[in-house]
């Protein structure tokens, strides 16, 4: 998938300033000759290896942030493979309008070898008490201003980024809501944010080793704990973040499923073969997570952070 991900970028009819592969090369040597190997391939592309010690998504991007040195970071999961214009699509929108603070593109699924393309019923959106809206995998009829982005597929200003203080990697797992955090952020700093439906990348998702599966207990708990922690240090721990708290573990929503929720997978996941249709047994971990998020936020708060 590196190799496919390397040889898409070489194809770009934009091609980028530098490519930056964060690696773990103790842990993953293939990675690091397959870049090699891409190296020798494409002697015309600046092309370097970032060395990180510390596994999970959030070091290897904020290693990668550091090391940067364009005016804008674009981010591709390495089973992410771009189509031919998605770079030229991103760049376009930062050279039109500089209140543009960050840019994104639909992760089309890949299902057996062909992309599912979907036409989306509304945009990325977040609206209190906690509800996410989010159609990262399905393309729009125009570009549109979103709230928030999915990180196989986003770009943002580099100095941007720095300066609201890139990842949080306090994030619990393999860092669930990561991106959420870091576009509120941007947000809240008056910068716009924008969904471009051209901006395509094929997303044949691979396993995550950091959670060993979306639906293990642990997974759960660690979702439920960095959502619920991410909405506390924007909203706090006054009402505004009680509220969000009651209604995360009265109602929940579908990879952190609070009491209502459950109700509704257990009666009807043996009826489908919708996957995020998660039951009671579920529950627990899902409300130990949300009290874990909610110390989370008060460590944060009382290291001024």
């Amino acid at each position: 998938m590196l190799r496919r991900n390397l040889e898409a970028i070489a194809l770009q009819s934009k091609l980028p300033d530098e490519i930056l592969v964060a690696i773990r090369p103790e842990d993953d040597p293939e990675s690091a000759s397959t870049v090699q190997d891409f190296r020798i391939a494409q002697p015309s592309l600046c092309v370097q290896n970032v060395e990180v010690s510390i596994p999970g998504i959030v070091p290897a991007e904020n290693a990668l942030v550091q090391a940067a040195s364009g005016d804008v970071a674009c981010f591709l999961d390495d089973d992410a493979i771009p189509r031919p214009f998605w770079l030229a699509n991103l760049a376009r929108h930062y050279e039109k309008d500089h209140r543009i603070g960050g840019v994104a593109g639909p992760a089309i699924d890949v299902v057996d070898g062909k992309p599912r393309v979907r036409k989306a019923r509304f945009r990325n959106r977040v609206y209190f008490p906690g509800i996410i809206l989010d159609q990262s995998t399905r393309h729009t009829d125009r570009s549109l201003r979103v709230d928030h982005f999915r990180g196989a597929n986003m770009s943002f200003r580099l100095d941007v980024l720095r300066e609201v203080g890139a990842f949080d990697a306090k994030l619990l797992g393999d860092c669930f809501r990561f991106e959420l955090d870091a576009c509120l952020r941007l947000r809240e700093a008056g910068w716009r944010l924008l969904f471009e439906p051209e901006a395509e990348v094929d997303h044949h998702e691979a396993p995550r080793p950091a959670s060993r599966g979306r639906h293990e207990l642990k997974t759960i708990y660690n979702n439920a704990a960095n959502e619920t922690y991410v909405f506390l240090k924007h909203w706090g721990r006054g009402p505004k973040g009680l509220i969000h708290l009651l209604c995360a573990v009265s109602v929940g929503n579908f990879p952190c499923p609070g009491i209502l929720w459950a109700l509704v997978g257990t009666i009807f996941r043996p009826f489908t073969s919708n996957r995020h249709l998660l039951g009671f047994s579920y529950l627990p971990h899902a409300i130990m997570g949300r009290i874990r998020g909610w110390r989370m936020a008060s460590q944060a708060k009382g290291r001024g952070k």
